[in-house]
């Protein structure tokens, strides 16, 4: 049996707890929440983003104007962001659902309260 590689910001990890804590993590969408981080496909390759390295996480708003022709259309689009060592770390999910965004991020909040959630004020 071939161990997974799950793929972090400075490079591939391989280990049974991070394959455990994957297939345990809840699911929102195509994003899992696990207890060690947060998991996403990323093209053919398992994105991991571990609590310990995660300093902030927000949702990131894509405002869409559709023009068509009987008129316009406003769309929404939500994405999560991760900040790891002053960089950010982009999630490949796009999710038109805010409410399921939200509750992601919410519960990234619960599994990690070291994490700081949302944008930074100024």
């Amino acid at each position: 049996m071939s161990e997974k590689k799950f793929y972090t910001p400075s490079g591939a990890v391989v280990g049974e707890s991070y394959e455990k804590d994957c297939e345990a993590a809840e699911v929102f969408e195509k994003v899992r929440v696990g207890k060690l981080g947060v998991y996403y496909r990323d093209g053919l390759r398992t994105r991991f983003v571990p609590y310990e390295v995660m300093e902030r996480a927000f949702i990131r708003v894509q405002d869409v104007r559709g023009r068509m022709c009987c008129g316009q259309a406003h769309f929404a689009y939500f994405r999560l962001i991760f900040i790891v060592d002053g960089k950010e770390v982009i999630c490949a999910h796009i999710s038109e659902n805010e409410e399921i965004t939200d509750k992601t991020l919410a519960r990234i909040a619960e599994l990690a309260p070291a994490v700081a959630i949302g944008v930074k004020s100024e």
